[in-house]
């Protein structure tokens, strides 16, 4: 039923993304690959900066905000999601392709993945300016933040694999066994577990990963490695089953007693027993924002223009699963936290907080404007810096 119901939704999208289009506006689409409140944070983010710039009122942004297709008055927005689906997801980038957009703002490795794919060979490409994406060098996405397609920019996060394992391996010495579960189709899931297998055998950890190529199989998976003996699951950033399978990871873990360490922060509302991860979701929006209403503007030239690296990571832990696991939190871990789940309830640390609290926050254009200037600024790729990558890349192979 789930593959029948988005046709008619596809069709949908064909008729509103033919009035958006309607007039002589530029045209951003934004695409994601499914429904979380993280992405939600970013696009407001994105939003909140081009009403700063006056390219959508604050109107057309209340109304942006409910992913209603735009027709504004100096700008058009359209929107598609793909429900974590990578079918749809190919599907709706096509669509909003056809509707000849200017620039793509793109949520999610997979997504970038797919709209650099589709327009690799055209000859005037719509610009693609992406976030929430996680190694995107890994992935191929791009060489070095200068070396890069020249359609391309945007700014990535940080991936603390490293402050995962240090974390579990703080709270209890003893695990030697920890296991993993990747989505063999989906690049951050398969450089996620390349990257934990690389840190946990440095830390002197037996990693087992388990490949698979959609959800159902998950539970099969994580009961093969259960019964390999591992003492605790990694799991790496990979939406299709990294974060829709969870719950199924998260509900063996607690039948057999066995921790679940997550890197992005908010993993522990899903049941990940804890996390360390990323956190800064208005800030890369607010960054790709920057860059989009500069690129309106003509203000920068995105081939010119160099990747941001969006770092910081908060901790987050879920007692209510720790204690069905019977396992025990230390008092230190929790003063650290900025995410704790206890009874049901969250409490957030006020730097996480205050993030999220930023969405709907609008900076008049004269208060923010010299700083965009700088941050832009830090970004261009000149050509000694582009020389200068392109030799590093070939004294390291590449």
């Amino acid at each position: 039923m789930s593959k029948i119901v988005k046709v008619p939704s596809v069709v949908a999208l064909l008729l509103s993304l033919a009035a958006v289009h309607a007039d002589d506006n530029p045209t951003v689409g934004i695409v994601r690959f499914g429904s979380l409140r993280t992405f939600d944070v970013t696009e407001g983010a994105i939003l909140d900066v081009l009403e700063s710039y006056g390219f959508i009122s604050s109107e057309e942004n209340a109304a942006a905000r409910d992913h209603q297709d735009l027709a504004g008055e100096k700008l058009n927005i359209i929107w598609g999601s793909a429900d974590f689906d990578l079918p749809t997801a190919n599907l709706m980038l096509a669509t909003i392709l056809d509707a000849e957009p200017d620039v793509l703002v793109t949520i999610t490795t997979s997504i970038t993945q797919l709209a650099l794919y589709a327009t690799a060979d055209m000859d005037d490409p719509p610009m693609v300016l992406f976030t929430s994406v996680y190694n995107p060098y890994e992935a191929g996405i791009l060489q070095s933040s200068c070396i890069k397609p020249e359609h391309v920019t945007g700014s990535l996060s940080s991936t603390p694999y490293e402050e995962v394992l240090t974390l579990l391996l703080k709270e209890n010495p003893d695990i030697q066994t920890i296991g993993t579960i990747f989505n063999s189709s989906e690049a951050a899931g398969v450089v996620g577990a390349e990257e934990i297998a690389r840190i946990g055998e440095a830390m002197g950890l037996t990693v087992l990963a388990t490949a698979v190529t959609a959800i159902h199989e998950v539970s099969l998976a994580a009961e093969g490695l259960i019964n390999r003996g591992i003492d605790a699951f990694v799991m790496p950033i990979d939406l299709r089953t990294g974060a829709a399978g969870l719950p199924i990871v998260v509900n063996l873990g607690n039948e057999f007693g066995i921790p679940v360490f997550h890197p992005i922060l908010f993993s522990v509302y899903y049941g990940a027993t804890v996390s360390s991860g990323f956190y800064h979701y208005y800030a890369q929006g607010d960054n790709v924002g920057v860059m989009l209403a500069a690129h309106l503007n003509g203000d920068i030239d995105i081939a010119t223009t160099g990747i941001n690296e969006q770092t910081g990571s908060a901790i987050g832990v879920n007692l209510d699963m720790a204690e069905l696991q019977g396992v025990t939190i230390s008092q230190e871990l929790i003063d650290q936290a900025d995410a704790v789940i206890e009874e049901g309830e969250a409490t957030i640390s006020e730097r996480v907080g205050a993030e999220l609290r930023q969405q709907g926050a609008v900076i008049p254009l004269d208060e923010r404007l010299a700083a965009d200037q700088a941050f832009l600024a830090q970004l261009h790729c000149s050509p000694e810096r582009i020389a200068e990558q392109q030799a590093a890349l070939e004294a390291q192979g590449s």
